[in-house]
């Protein structure tokens, strides 16, 4: 409840964060993983749907494309991936406390935007 009150009230700040944890949760659910962050770079200057880069780090593996899979996730959901040398700060990753059915929606609605990315 308290995170849809937050992206109703400010949905750029907020929304990147919900997109983080989707991407998260269907990275998951993809590939069997028991445990990934997502770590999304942005650029001082960054706002909205702006981002410098993704990274995926995983422990003790790193499954091969799962960071290119991120970025075409980020791609997909209306993000604009630009790093241009500049100064970065990092987003916090999911926290990965998510109910079974939030990790249906996320995937549900990753593998949409995929989808309708891909058709164009």
């Amino acid at each position: 409840m308290a995170r849809q009150r937050r992206l109703s009230v400010r949905p750029d700040e907020f929304g990147l964060e919900q997109d983080i944890c989707d991407v998260t949760l269907w990275l998951i659910e993809m590939h069997s993983l028991t445990h990934v962050h997502v770590w999304v770079d942005r650029h001082y200057t960054q706002i909205g749907r702006e981002i410098a880069g993704v990274t995926v780090m995983t422990s003790p593996t790193h499954p091969e494309g799962l960071t290119e899979a991120a970025h075409e996730a980020f791609l997909a959901l209306g993000y604009t991936i630009e790093d241009t040398r500049a100064d970065t700060y990092g987003h916090q990753f999911c926290d990965g406390h998510h109910s079974k059915h939030e990790a249906i929606q996320a995937y549900a609605r990753i593998e949409g935007a995929l989808r309708r990315w891909r058709s164009l």
